[in-house]
């Protein structure tokens, strides 16, 4: 196994083909909510993430030629050579990457020379970097502000509103607007309002739950059926200063909280009252370099009571060694483990 940076040229291919996979199945249909927290947990991973993002990039880039002037050009008769080219560009010319050349090379032929008969609304991506907390403006007007290590993809058109988020935490205060819907999804949750203030935080392998909080408005959150895409089951509605959690089996009961502490985290503020152990390591990941992991799963669940600011999630881990039964340890490769007191390293 190598050190550092590099990587078996065998995990590389391995790497680009489950992002290849990911990226086509997604590009059929929508995925059912087993699918989406396989795919959020398969994204925590960098250099998954990496892989699919260049394809994300290939893709985008190829609307945009297709839709401009440059796709009238390529749609000569001397104007495919261009376009390999262009491609050939992205993907070199070794063998190892010729399956993805040619995948791509059909795609983008199809997107290059079908674009004047298509309609399709287009799809905006949006992500911030780890302990990154970043504003954004849809173009409805809708204002989002993502947490660390956070990323959601946007589509509009003349009759609805779609937001997917595809991990980490976003905070939505949604223009108004009757005639469209504004729907969020987030692994096996769907957030539907039309003009509200709202926050949504997806699951991790930690914490797999989804977590819906209203700070202004109405909102109504549904859990998708696994079975069926197209399903919803349990639709609940939640109005200001309530919250409840979504996993793929169940919605929480509806929960109280202060409406000034909604979405805190915008402040870079962390605070939670009898909270699994889970729940606070996950949040924390977002804002620190060194993974924090839980040893076992009891610890998993142990319940907790803390506060802490962005800037001192590096410290965290020192913080709760000093005020539960825990001991913390640093492996070799940067990972921070938390293991009960008992546990000798």
């Amino acid at each position: 196994m190598s050190t550092g940076n590099s990587q078996p040229q065998t995990d590389i291919w391995q790497i680009e083909a489950e992002a290849r996979e990911w990226f086509m199945l997604q590009g059929e249909r929508a995925l059912s909510g087993s699918e989406e927290i396989a795919f959020a947990q398969w994204m925590e991973h960098p250099h998954n993430r990496r892989a699919y993002q260049q394809l994300q990039q290939i893709d985008q880039s190829l609307a945009a030629l297709a839709a401009g002037e440059a796709g009238a050009s390529l749609r000569q008769p001397s104007g495919l050579s261009v376009l390999m080219e262009t491609l050939r560009s992205y993907f070199g010319v070794s063998p190892l990457n010729g399956i993805a050349f040619a995948c791509t090379l059909l795609l983008a032929v199809g997107m290059v020379y079908l674009a004047p008969w298509q309609s399709e609304p287009a799809v905006q991506a949006y992500a911030s970097e780890l302990a990154q907390v970043r504003d954004v403006v849809l173009e409805d007007g809708t204002r989002v502000t993502l947490g660390g290590d956070s990323a959601l993809e946007a589509e509009f058109s003349e009759d609805s509103r779609r937001i997917k988020l595809l991990r980490g935490q976003a905070f939505f205060a949604v223009s108004k607007d009757p005639e469209r819907p504004f729907v969020v999804r987030a692994q096996g949750a769907e957030v539907r309002v039309v003009g509200t203030r709202f926050d949504v935080r997806t699951g991790s392998k930690l914490n797999p739950a989804v977590k819906v909080t209203v700070e202004e408005g109405i909102v109504d959150v549904a859990r998708k059926n696994t079975a069926d895409t197209d399903g919803l089951y349990s639709k609940v509605r939640l109005t200001a200063g309530q919250q409840i959690k979504v996993d793929e089996h169940v919605i929480s009961p509806i929960s109280k909280v202060d409406t000034t502490n909604v979405a805190s985290w915008r402040q870079g503020k962390f605070s939670y009252r009898d909270a699994p152990l889970s729940e606070i390591v996950a949040d924390a990941n977002r804002y620190r370099n060194d993974r924090i992991v839980i040893g076992t799963r009891e610890l998993e669940s142990l319940r907790v009571t803390t506060a802490f600011t962005a800037d001192q999630a590096d410290t965290l881990v020192a913080m709760l060694e000093q005020s539960l039964p825990v001991r913390v340890f640093k492996e070799p490769d940067g990972r921070v483990v938390i293991w009960p007191g008992t546990v000798e390293h």
